[in-house]
């Protein structure tokens, strides 16, 4: 069977994504993530370099998926507060990485700062289209209650999109004998009904 680069990066990153988001930069092994990618150090390295490489790799890619989610063509501001939290809920690890990143300080944010940014300019301007903060040429939707811009700048209604979305993922983990089965669709309603108050 001819070597398939692209798959053996994919297996790389898949791999390293479970050890980072279990781990953290410090405490995770690249044997560890050779093994699980089945594929050798040596190979590993020649597709992504040193181990701080290949985190800022992962923690891009999930940066990334983040703005892949926060791409579609949503109705409203809600639909998208939904589909950023549905991500998050697809998606642990990616938030257990971010907070490695921010907890162990060792991550170069400037190697970030592409994805990020590309990720807060599409989000930003669905929001500013969604409630109406960048103008619009139709006055009788400016003057529909649903079209008002609510009082701060659309950086910041992200922001809080953002943190009510992720509100769960901030709350401690229960010891493995208590274990807690979250109703994510009661979640999902908080979260449709508490960003719609933040807009009436």
């Amino acid at each position: 069977m001819a070597y398939d680069a692209d798959e053996t990066r994919r297996r790389i990153l898949a791999a390293a994504t479970a050890e980072f988001a279990e781990h953290g930069l410090a405490g995770a092994r690249v044997d560890r993530i050779a093994a699980a990618a089945a594929c050798s150090k040596e190979r590993l390295y020649a597709h992504y370099g040193d181990k701080e490489s290949l985190f800022t790799a992962v923690l891009n890619a999930s940066f990334a998926h983040l703005g892949e989610a926060a791409s579609a063509d949503f109705a409203s501001v809600e639909d998208f507060a939904v589909a950023v939290f549905d991500h998050l809920v697809d998606n642990p690890a990616n938030q257990r990485l971010l907070a490695w990143a921010r907890l162990e300080q060792r991550h170069d944010w400037a190697a970030s700062f592409g994805v990020l940014e590309s990720v807060r300019a599409t989000s930003v301007g669905h929001l500013e289209r969604l409630v109406g903060a960048a103008g619009s040429t139709d006055a009788s939707a400016a003057s529909a209650p649903s079209a008002e811009a609510p009082p701060w700048a659309p950086d910041d209604l992200f922001a809080l999109v953002l943190a009510i979305a992720s509100a769960w993922v901030q709350l401690p983990g229960l010891p493995d004998d208590q274990p807690r089965t979250p109703d994510v669709a009661a979640q999902r309603a908080i979260v449709r009904m508490a960003v719609g108050r933040l807009l009436d």
